[in-house]
């Protein structure tokens, strides 16, 4: 049986570190060819091709960055059968969900994201393990149709866009808390649920790379003054909000402290669309809630998150 062709595209990170003998310090590796030869049973899986398209500490990684990576998939959709992205762990659940975004629900090959907490050359590092799993989890979703962006990290798929975080130091080091796991990783193979996105013919692939670096997001707490943000909004470099409220969807409605002015000021004066969403993990905001400061904000105009 013919190979599937497989593109890795080294983006930086842990997983790309190497050791500077003369300096005796971990550095990025030259090229994504200095990791690859430490895995080199990928070759055996598919038909590997290697390309550097980034180098960086993932905590640098901004939305251009985003946009580039998104061109350079969608620009060789059709070279390939599936990709393989290696990624700093920091910003991993960011890239993951952007990515998601701007490939869409049209897209056609699946695009696996994974990275380590440990570089290829440490003693027990878990950067191997990731990586050939990456491989594998790319060829059983080609095998099975699936065609989404998602993280492959210790045991687990996960969709991208549902993705985040949760250990700077855990093998296990990300979740998707709102959504299961849309594969399991197991010694007798890849297996993936039900609710995997399958290849949609119905949908065109089209690819929106683009994304805006005006957006605020934060946490409200107890006696934050409505006024830091107005001063954001008035700045004119604002162009949306993002509202992680206390619990379903719910602002501060009285008092000093009151976001609804706030709210109704954005949408209205500045034209400026502010969502409210939860800081909770695998939380959500509804339009259904019976909370009533969550109403009154809706009210006033916010957009509220489903998951």
């Amino acid at each position: 049986m013919e190979k599937k062709k497989i593109l890795i595209i080294g983006f930086g990170g842990t997983i790309a570190m190497v050791v500077d003998t003369k300096r005796k310090a971990l550095v990025p590796a030259k090229n994504i060819h200095e990791i690859i030869e430490m895995v080199p049973q990928i070759k055996d899986l598919a038909d590997v091709d290697f390309v550097d398209l980034e180098n960086l500490d993932s905590t640098n990684i901004n939305p251009h960055h985003w946009t580039k990576l998104a061109l350079f998939v969608s620009d060789n959709m059709n070279k390939y059968d599936g990709f393989v992205i290696t990624h700093g762990t920091n910003t991993m659940s960011y890239t993951a969900s952007a990515l998601s975004l701007a490939l869409g629900r049209g897209l056609k090959k699946p695009v696996v994201i994974t990275g380590s907490q440990l570089p290829l050359i440490s003693i027990g590092t878990d950067a191997k393990f990731n990586l050939e799993n990456s491989v594998k989890t790319v060829l059983t979703a080609i095998d099975k149709k699936i065609a989404e962006v998602v993280v492959v990290f210790s045991d687990v798929v996960l969709r991208g866009s549902r993705t985040v975080k949760i250990s700077e130091s855990d093998f296990k080091a990300f979740d998707s808390p709102a959504v299961d796991p849309i594969a399991r990783i197991r010694s007798t193979g890849i297996f993936f649920s039900k609710d995997a996105f399958r290849i949609d013919d119905s949908i065109p692939f089209d690819c929106n790379p683009h994304f805006d670096a005006g957006v605020l997001a934060g946490d409200l707490t107890p006696g934050q003054s409505p006024s830091l943000i107005r001063e954001v909004l008035k700045s004119g470099a604002c162009k949306g909000v993002i509202l992680k409220s206390h619990g379903a969807g719910s602002v501060p409605s009285q008092g000093e402290y009151n976001f609804l002015p706030l709210i109704r000021d954005s949408v209205y004066t500045y034209k400026i669309p502010m969502l409210v969403s939860t800081k909770f993990l695998g939380g959500n905001s509804y339009k259904e809630v019976n909370d009533e400061p969550a109403v009154e904000a809706i009210e006033a105009g916010a957009i509220t998150q489903v998951i």
